[in-house]
């Protein structure tokens, strides 16, 4: 598992105990907490727009361009997540290859505009991570890795 960034594996586990490195049903319990305090549902056009995808991925596809739901998990250029929130912690969690947010800046830089779009706050402190739990840090920490 992928652990980038500022914040590390044990205290990201304090607010989302499924990042623990051992964890049963991760990415179930990553779905559960995604659908149940959704804040927002996005794709992420390959230029950074935004297209929101309102209560689900599959049903709210970018128009012209379903075939992205048969593209997993590189969804023709598209990324796909979900901005979710319990009480104070906000989590972004981005649906991608593991190796996606760590290196990539295009993929970087893609998320950070789209991101900047969403209409909800969003605190720079707001952790992102993959819906396998890869854990790529802080949206301050892509921010940094992107201008680095």
């Amino acid at each position: 598992m992928i652990t980038v960034g500022s914040i590390t594996r044990k205290k990201a586990t304090l607010h989302f105990p499924f990042l623990r490195e051992k964890y049963s049903g991760r990415r179930k319990a990553i779905k559960a907490y995604t659908h149940t305090y959704p804040e927002f549902v996005f794709w992420f056009y390959p230029d950074g727009t935004l297209f929101d995808a309102k209560d689900a991925h599959k049903k709210n596809v970018p128009k012209g361009h379903d075939y992205i739901l048969d593209d997993q998990p590189n969804y023709g250029g598209f990324l796909r997540g979900r901005l979710a929130r319990q009480f104070e912690e906000q989590i972004i969690v981005v649906y991608c290859a593991p190796e996606t947010l760590v290196n990539d800046m295009d993929k970087i830089d893609q998320l950070l505009r789209g991101i900047a779009q969403i209409p909800v706050p969003i605190a720079t402190d707001t952790l992102v991570i993959s819906d396998n739990g890869d854990l790529y840090g802080t949206l301050a920490d892509l921010e940094d890795r992107l201008n680095t």
